[in-house]
């Protein structure tokens, strides 16, 4: 089969998973480059789930969305950045003072632990949301859209990486920001009529010429009959 060089453009969620569960599928799929620790995963299992991924060698997007006071965030993206991850998330609706202070933590414990530094992304819109939700439940009056525009913007003058965005706002962000401001987009469906518990989705391709730096797909994979031709069949859709 050919090789795409596409495989580090995917982040595999594996929240759902236990940590002899996330063995066997990885073992199954060892082109697998990116893997997503979620809230639920990391409860569960503690950072030895960090150490267990980089034991196989994977790049970790450590994504539990930190969003508190500037002093408790850093301390969290402090301790965070001593495990050795590659992306952490925060919330950019924390604020810029707690954005700058995150950055700043995180170079910091990543250098009392000499490891490389993560990329710190700031959380825009969730995806679950559709617009009807974000207007009547979080009782705003501008779009979805216009709120992603600014908290994106909210963490690129914060000095942060990127920002994570439905695949639906990954056009406009892309013509306003260069490569180098990474955009990770859940939201991504093979099948855009399973919705699951998401509301702005695309598929993988589309996503990707939306201008999407990495994808984050979880149940296509984890729960395909054969996990690895599912990576794949993604892979190559996208290349």
């Amino acid at each position: 089969m050919k090789k795409f060089n596409t495989e580090g453009k995917i982040i595999l969620a594996i929240d759902g998973l236990d940590i002899f569960q996330a063995k066997v599928l990885l073992d199954r799929c060892p082109n697998i480059k990116w893997v997503k620790v979620g809230l639920e995963l990391f409860t569960r299992e503690g950072p030895s789930v960090i150490k267990f991924l980089k034991n196989l060698n994977k790049k970790i997007f450590l994504d539990l969305k930190f969003h508190d006071i500037p002093n408790t965030m850093s301390a969290a993206c402090y301790e965070v950045s001593k495990l050795g991850v590659d992306i952490i998330s925060v919330h950019a609706s924390a604020g810029s003072k707690a954005l700058t202070a995150s950055k700043k933590a995180s170079l910091e414990g990543a250098k009392i632990a000499t490891v490389n530094a993560p990329c710190v992304i700031g959380i825009t819109v969730l995806t679950s949301l559709s617009s009807e939700e974000f207007q009547t439940d979080l009782d705003r009056k501008n779009s979805i859209q216009e709120n992603v525009i600014r908290l994106a913007k909210l963490s690129f003058d914060a000095g942060l990486d990127g920002c994570v965005c439905s695949p639906l706002e990954a056009k406009i962000l892309r013509s306003m920001y260069k490569n180098n401001f990474e955009l990770i987009t859940p939201g991504i469906r093979t099948n855009i009529q399973k919705k699951d518990d998401q509301n702005r989705i695309m598929t993988p391709y589309e996503a990707m010429s939306n201008g999407a730096s990495k994808l984050v797909i979880g149940r296509a994979i984890t729960k395909a009959k054969d996990p690895n031709k599912a990576f794949l069949d993604i892979c190559e859709s996208i290349s």
